[in-house]
Parts: structure tokens; C-alpha cells; sequence
């Protein structure tokens, strides 16, 4: 975020909800400080330095059809959270649907 040519981050994905809450949790307990938390409309983020100061997003992606009609708007939603106390480790799952609504399972 220097201006300068080069990477702005790297975003490592937990393959669901809940192995990415563990992960949150251990960041957390460990002092990790998060820079920023967004609800995004294919992934939920926590954005975090590695000790070097390189950018790292941990992130799990939402179901597919969640967001797979309209995958513009998805990429396009952008809700911010709070990265500081016992709020930057709520993770809702009312999400919003872009496209259709999905069929009844």
C-alpha cells in the first residue's frame, strides 16, 4: 500500500466457515492485530500482516449459490466490520444473495 509497484497482498482461503473461525480465534489469542474485516459477497476476510509487514487475507468463501447468478454485484459487495473486540469475531450467516434466490433444499 506504499504506492509502488509490487504485491498488495496474499490471500490464503480456509476451505469452510468453521476451520476459518478456528483460525480467526488462533490469530486473535496469538495478538495478531487485524488491519481490516470485510464481508465481501464471495468471502468473509480478516486482513493481517505477516512479521515482515506483507499483507495476508485469510478468508473462506461463501456457498456458490450465494453469489454464482450475479457474480459482479458479489464481487462488487464490500460490508466493513470491526477489527477490535468481541465483535471482530462475529461472523453472521445472513447472507446476502446476489442473482436468484436459491431453490428451497
Amino acid at each position: 500500500m506504499r504506492g509502488g509497484v509490487g504485491l498488495n497482498h496474499v490471500a490464503i482461503a480456509w476451505p469452510d466457515r468453521e476451520s476459518w473461525l478456528k483460525q480467526v480465534e488462533h490469530l486473535r489469542e496469538k495478538g495478531v492485530t487485524f488491519h481490516r474485516r470485510i464481508n465481501h459477497g464471495m468471502t468473509h476476510s480478516v486482513y493481517i500482516s505477516d512479521p515482515d509487514g506483507h499483507g495476508i487475507e485469510v478468508l473462506y468463501e461463501l456457498p456458490r449459490e450465494i453469489w454464482e447468478h450475479d457474480i459482479d454485484a458479489a464481487q462488487n459487495y464490500a460490508e466493513v466490520l470491526p477489527t477490535e473486540g468481541p465483535e471482530a469475531m462475529v461472523d453472521r450467516v445472513d447472507y446476502p444473495v446476489f442473482g436468484p434466490a436459491p431453490a428451497p433444499r
